[in-house]
């Protein structure tokens, strides 16, 4: 694959982009409760930004299977840019308020949502399907780089200035529109969408157009809907996004409230990004030897056991420790489910089906940071309440992982006679 210049461009315009929201997601709440001293206002801004970009993100895949994903992709960078600066100089300035901070996460939310699904739907455009189990994989590597690197520079940025990790953010989104602009003028997906438009041309004078925007919207929902194993897949990531969710902010959060030195919460992101590093060094192997949906349940018990200590404990050794391990297994579970779900999807559906999946499941995500907030305030408890709620959804997840139909994914061999 790294010998397709479309590849290589492709995978760098995605990493300048993933680096570049890395950067905003560590930097968001750090800015939110300096410019307005509230744990909850921190966490309602994240929880603004997710739950916008959710819900727009289904509307995007509908997009990104619509017209051409290059110019989407290009589109995305350069308004990454204009946001990213637009952040940068009121917080340089000393001038950024709350009502302004909330605004500018809002429209970074609509970008997102909007936009962003273009480059997922890309992928499938340019890796042939016997290699998109890899093409996961690799990009559970790259996850894991990003995430080991994006909390440690993100946390030495912040404590430069509050405005640099947008300054950053600005310059990434510039890289990507450069290397987005030299991706190929036209996917397989359009060549698809023709043929299939002149094939129902044929059989159906009247219907010389794609189908409506609102057709194929609802079509992307019903198909995805109708997918037991996808269902499944849904209820079980949709509890445990609440978990990793909760985890995540509860300890960025607490740790910032007590006034901890930023790169030393930045730093954890870095022992999480190198554990999972070697986990997405490990995932080839993993999921061509081990069942996908054996894979699914192990890695919930792991994240159940490993969030356990947390109710007890608020020592930043044993967040570190409980963290990282659970970042172990999760690169391997998204490259099987991820690559056998998306595998398995036609080619034109790759947008809808991906966004209606990443919606679904990440709607309570996107709704647990306000909760987090409000529960970290709570008196006698604070950081504790975060974590119980953190073990019951983690709990909940492998009970559903042990109980549907996912438990019955195969290994990638037989992934052909698996039906979703």
């Amino acid at each position: 694959m790294w010998r397709v210049r479309a590849y290589r461009n492709w995978f760098a315009a995605d990493t300048a982009d993933v680096f570049a929201v890395s950067l905003r997601t560590f930097a968001i709440p750090l800015v939110g409760l300096a410019v307005s001293g509230s744990p909850f206002v921190a966490g309602l801004l994240i929880t603004v930004e997710s739950a916008i970009g959710l819900v727009l993100m289904s509307i995007g895949g509908a997009i990104a299977d619509r017209h051409d994903r290059r110019r989407l992709m290009i589109l995305l960078g350069i308004i990454g840019t204009a946001l990213s600066v637009a952040v940068t100089i009121p917080l340089a300035a000393g001038m950024m308020s709350a009502p302004l901070f909330a605004v500018m996460v809002t429209a970074f939310a609509v970008m997102n949502g909007l936009l962003g699904p273009s480059n997922d739907a890309m992928l499938k455009s340019i890796v042939p399907m016997d290699r998109f189990a890899k093409a996961q994989a690799i990009r559970e590597a790259r996850e894991s780089c990003v995430e080991l690197s994006g909390g440690a520079v993100g946390g030495l940025l912040y404590r430069l200035a509050g405005w640099c990790p947008f300054l950053a953010s600005a310059i990434l989104y510039a890289i990507a529109t450069v290397t987005a602009l030299a991706l190929p003028k036209r996917t397989d997906v359009h060549a698809t969408m023709e043929t299939t438009t002149a094939a129902t041309t044929a059989t159906d004078n009247a219907q010389d157009t794609v189908p409506s925007f609102l057709t194929q919207f609802a079509e992307g929902w019903r198909w995805t809907l109708t997918r037991r194993t996808i269902l499944a897949a849904i209820a079980q990531g949709a509890t445990v996004n609440v978990a990793c969710y909760g985890s995540i902010i509860g300890v960025q959060i607490m740790l910032a409230e007590r006034g901890t030195d930023p790169a030393l919460i930045g730093l954890i992101n870095t022992f999480t990004g190198i554990a999972a590093l070697i986990g997405s060094l490990a995932a080839g192997w993993l999921v061509g030897h081990i069942p996908t949906g054996r894979l699914i349940i192990l890695t919930f018990a792991v994240l159940t056991a490993a969030m356990i200590p947390l109710t007890l404990t608020s020592s930043y050794t044993v967040i570190v420790a409980c963290m990282s391990a659970t970042s172990l297994l999760f690169p391997a579970l998204n490259a099987g489910e991820l690559g056998f779900i998306y595998g398995r999807t036609p080619d034109e559906m790759q947008g809808r089906v991906s966004t209606v999946f990443e919606t679904t499941i990440g709607v309570p995500g996107a709704l647990t940071p306000a909760l987090v907030g409000w529960l970290l305030q709570t008196p006698g408890l604070g950081f504790r309440a975060v974590m119980i709620l953190v073990v019951v959804c983690a709990a909940a997840g492998l009970a559903l992982a042990c109980t549907t139909s996912t438990r019955h994914i195969p290994l990638p061999s037989r992934w052909e006679q698996a039906e979703l």
